[in-house]
């Protein structure tokens, strides 16, 4: 018995169905236009705010940096000083006739061009609760020689070290005439007011972080400096102000930057 075949029904096309896909269709395809269209116009207003922020910013920062320059030109002016920059060492030695200009400040012997930031550093040093004095400051070529060769003949006194080695030794805290940068005037001993000579408490914290401010850096940091000199805590260069930012900012000791700088 033969089986019927069962007969198929024609399919009927939704004529709404396909319209209303073919309306979404459009619209999609009208979004995307709009969003190309509209994404470069966001973006270049981004980049307009950006543009605009960054030029306002760098107007700020220039506006400021023309009122720092012209509140301080003599500032600028000094620091024009070549020996602001001078590297004092058994390489590069002082004469023996060379004498900077020099003031009294609180009985010790500095150079002009520091005392009214270190007046400055001094009254803001108490203020913070960190009182300073400044004990040492120029050297003569004549008082380093006196310093130097007592110091040799001391440490003879109390060792079997031969000369040669006596003085490797005090080299490394007492440089010979001639190769001490107190000699330019520049160079400068604090200590604590109250408790004397410091080494790593809060005060010489406070004053290593601050002494920027005021143009000054910590002259011999590493435990090895060049020239052999050994760490001291307390021996402060006056560089000036600008000179003493860039050094941090280039996280340079004075040596490098003064290297760097020659090159510029």
């Amino acid at each position: 018995m033969k089986r019927r075949r069962r007969k198929l029904k024609p399919y009927k096309l939704n004529r709404g169905s396909f319209e209303e896909q073919k309306l979404r269709e459009e619209k999609k395809l009208e979004t995307q236009r709009a969003l190309l269209f509209i994404l470069p116009i966001v973006m270049l207003a981004v980049l307009a705010v950006g543009i605009f922020f960054g030029y306002k910013s760098y107007e700020k920062s220039a506006a400021e940096k023309k009122t720092i320059i012209s509140s301080s030109e003599p500032t600028e002016a000094k620091e024009s000083d070549p020996m602001l920059l001078t590297v004092v060492s058994p390489a590069y030695p002082l004469t023996a006739d060379y004498v900077p200009e020099l003031t009294d400040f609180n009985g010790v012997k500095v150079s002009p061009q520091m005392t009214d930031d270190l007046e400055k550093l001094l009254a803001d040093a108490e203020a913070a609760g960190y009182p300073l004095t400044v004990t040492e400051g120029y050297i003569s070529y004549k008082e380093q020689k006196e310093r130097y060769d007592t110091a040799v003949q001391e440490y003879l006194k109390k060792s079997k070290m031969t000369l040669v080695k006596a003085e490797a030794q005090v080299k490394r805290t007492t440089p010979r005439e001639g190769e001490s940068e107190q000699q330019t005037g520049l160079l400068i001993r604090f200590d604590d007011k109250e408790k004397g000579a410091f080494a790593d408490g809060n005060t010489l914290k406070w004053l290593i972080r601050n002494a920027v401010n005021y143009g000054f850096i910590l002259r011999y940091p590493e435990k090895e400096n060049v020239g052999g000199l050994s760490y001291t805590p307390n021996l402060f260069r006056y560089v000036g102000v600008e000179n003493a930012y860039n050094i941090r900012a280039y996280n340079m000791s004075f040596d490098a930057y003064v290297s760097y700088m020659s090159f510029q």
